[in-house]
């Protein structure tokens, strides 16, 4: 079976954080401000994923036809 060759959001973000949370020093602080800013926008993307996968699963709102609504009575009026 072939190799993946890239890695899956989940996988990208595990290792941002842990950049992002590197405590031995082996990262400056500048890494780790990058990885957030690296991981808030991979945030992003998955956010705008979900959006658009409940937008596209939701059916269209049905449609009233102008003709049908013409025939309504008006409202009554209160009092």
């Amino acid at each position: 079976m072939r190799k993946k060759r890239h890695l899956s959001i989940d996988e990208k973000r595990d290792w941002l954080a842990e950049v992002f949370r590197d405590a031995s020093g082996q990262y400056s602080q500048a890494d780790r401000f990058k990885a957030m800013v690296e991981d808030t926008k991979l945030a992003e993307l998955e956010e705008a994923a979900k959006a658009a996968a409940a937008a596209s699963a939701a059916p269209p709102a049905p449609t009233i036809d102008l003709e049908l609504l013409a025939h309504l009575p008006p409202p009554l009026s209160e009092g």
